[in-house]
């Protein structure tokens, strides 16, 4: 199981394949994209943070690409935003012909049907984003049969069904979320823009300001309801993490554990994949997941984030 990593700092290329990358993702951006369609057409997920997220162009990407693959890493393309009109799906296109004409790119990340056929009639591999919700096994034949080399599984689904999708569709890779970045909805059923502005169901709540309508001004249920605030908005699905998931998906095949944060400092990233990295090689060296939680390495601050479970990608093994 490789550590999928985001490629948003190419001056550290050499920092995250040493601390244990082995692919990387990577978005761009295009302002005659944004000229034509506006601020509120997105190329991929993060096309709202601008250059935050996607620092580079598409000539750009492309350098990136080939500097990559001369190191031996594979690397994917993002073109995952949650919704394309129609006639964005004709830029998409020209957008893939570029990369398939000037890279031997590893493949595309997608986000719907309409995508999937554009990528496999030009001959590139095609991963299935988070975006499209495959939440069975149905869905997951659906992509298969589409021409689906890779599935990304969403993020809050449990283990035993991760397993139970991975088992009866087999003959496809799987990608599983595993640091960084946790969400508290669900990315497939999200009708949200995905963006810093209050446009995102997420951003809004986060945003906004928080006024406590308490039944009672007592004591206890003063402190009982703040406590509550605080472990939630400054808690929950911060810093995500599964490491504790890693003997499990080593066993069931999974191809690839994904880090997220396209936006987030270098080093941080490079933290991650080493945890990942070490936790992948003692997960393989174990004869149980007993034995592969006893000598795991665990993050920094675990002893508020794991304890409490508010960040975790697989609560269930832990609790």
């Amino acid at each position: 199981m490789k550590a999928l990593v985001p490629l948003n700092n190419t001056e550290h290329i050499d920092d995250y394949i040493k601390a244990g990358a082995g692919e990387f993702y990577i978005g761009f951006y295009d302002e005659a994209w944004r000229e034509k369609f506006g601020d509120y057409a997105d190329i991929n997920r993060l096309t709202g943070f601008r250059k935050n997220a996607n620092p580079y162009n598409l000539e750009e990407v492309i350098k990136i690409i080939n500097k990559v693959k001369e190191k031996g890493v594979m690397i994917y393309v993002t073109f995952n935003a949650n919704l394309y009109a129609e006639a964005y799906l004709e830029y998409i296109e020209n957008y893939m012909k570029k990369l398939k004409e000037a890279t031997d790119l590893d493949g595309v990340i997608v986000s719907c049907p309409e995508l999937v056929e554009i990528a496999t009639k030009l001959g590139i591999n095609v991963v299935i984003s988070t975006i499209s919700g495959v939440y069975n096994s149905d869905i997951a034949k659906f992509y298969r049969d589409l021409g689906a080399k890779r599935i990304i599984l969403p993020r809050d689904l449990s283990t035993s069904e991760i397993e139970a999708i991975v088992k009866a569709v087999p003959d496809v890779e799987y990608e599983i979320f595993m640091m960084r970045n946790g969400c508290r909805y669900s990315d497939g059923n999200c009708l949200g823009f995905h963006r810093s502005e209050k446009s995102a169901i997420c951003g809004c709540i986060s945003g906004a300001g928080r006024n406590l309508h308490l039944e009672g001004n007592d004591f206890k249920t003063r402190h009982e309801v703040e406590l509550n605030d605080i472990i939630y908005t400054q808690s929950f699905h911060s810093n995500a993490c599964g490491l504790c998931s890693i003997y499990r998906f080593v066993k069931l095949g999974i191809a690839a554990a994904k880090i997220v944060g396209r936006s987030d400092e270098w080093q941080y990233i490079c933290r991650d994949i080493n945890l990942v990295k070490q936790n992948v090689e003692i997960a393989k060296a174990c004869q149980s997941e007993e034995e592969y939680l006893d000598k795991m390495i665990s993050p920094e601050d675990s002893a508020l984030m794991c304890k409490l479970g508010l960040s975790c990608y697989y609560p269930e093994i832990r609790f």
